[in-house]
């Protein structure tokens, strides 16, 4: 509840500051309450105070959902991880004859941090404990789930042949499953709003002890080749990370559509430029949003205004 009316207040706020100046401009995210939409409030937070721009999240069931209507030009932009950004712009995997050949990149905008995570009471110590317990799977709405699962099983040595699938439509469902005692592990998206809750839930959650050994890193990224492995130290603002623990992480994007305006397109790359304190104040995991590195080439062709804005700023891929 206390989520769900600070965001409320961030949306209002926004509002208040940008209504007047601009028309409302939107960003697709996952639903409510997840980890997406609530960066999705704090990259409104910051458009608005430095951008000008009115954003409002368009929440869908998840972030793949959207990918279609900011291909359309229904949505202004997007959220979404490397992989299932490639995904969509090239018509591979499940977007197969599905090409969204009017997606652009805007911007990277952090790495995203996770982890397989279990309760503190549960008594599951090692990836090894994890053989029989009950796994999230299915994921039909979201293009990465099974795969995140996968990746980090076959660091610890599993399969999904070594646990009970259970079938969960995207991350929202997969959190609520988890906090309900219907999941014994879950992926633990770390310094999001939505993760803490359910940490708060449970009584506190323990990350699996990844293993960042060549050979276990290499299982890995065989699966899910844009991810790697980082360590992550103890930090107050971080639940659950009360130790040096190695977890999985991957960069997440803003998107738009080749039709967009090279104003609103600017304007959003300038907030996102100088926006890191705003947002940070609203998601703990902004923090590791990196001004100097919002260029990055991950093969993918980026909007004009983005790339003129690179150009002049001297931020190079």
């Amino acid at each position: 509840m206390f989520i769900r009316f600070a965001a409320t207040l961030i949306l209002s706020a926004t509002a208040m500051i940008c209504g007047a100046r601009a028309e409302p401009v939107t960003i697709a995210s996952a639903a409510q309450g997840s980890s997406t939409y609530n960066i999705a409030l704090a990259v409104a937070r910051a458009a608005g105070e430095i951008g000008g721009l009115d954003l409002r999240p368009q929440p869908y069931k998840s972030t793949s959902q959207g990918a279609a209507f900011v291909d359309g030009g229904e949505v202004d932009f997007g959220l979404e991880n490397a992989f299932a950004v490639r995904e969509a712009m090239l018509g591979l995997g499940r977007f197969e004859g599905q090409k969204m050949s009017n997606l652009r990149l805007v911007a990277r905008l952090q790495p995203l941090r996770m982890a397989l995570a279990v309760r503190k009471d549960s008594g599951i110590r090692s990836f090894d404990d994890l053989r029989g317990k009950r796994l999230p799977a299915g994921f039909r709405a979201a293009v990465t789930g099974e795969l995140l699962i996968s990746a980090m099983l076959a660091n610890g040595g599993l399969s999904y042949d070594d646990v009970e699938k259970v079938p969960v439509n995207d991350f929202t469902a997969m959190a609520d499953a988890f906090a309900a005692g219907q999941l014994d592990a879950y992926i633990f998206v770390i310094g999001t709003p939505r993760d803490e809750q359910v940490s708060r839930t449970v009584g506190g959650l323990v990350p699996m002890p990844f293993d960042d050994g060549a050979e276990a890193l290499a299982k890995l990224k065989d699966v899910l080749p844009v991810a790697s492995l980082g360590r992550l130290q103890p930090d107050p603002s971080l639940v659950d990370i009360d130790k040096e623990t190695v977890v999985l992480e991957y960069d997440y994007f803003v998107y738009t559509h080749a039709g967009e305006a090279d104003d609103t397109v600017r304007r959003m790359v300038e907030s996102l430029h100088g926006g890191k304190n705003l947002m940070v104040q609203s998601v703990a995991s902004m923090a590791w949003f990196d001004p100097a590195r919002i260029n990055a080439d991950i093969g993918l062709p980026y909007h004009p205004a983005a790339e003129a804005f690179f150009r002049e700023k001297g931020l190079s891929n």
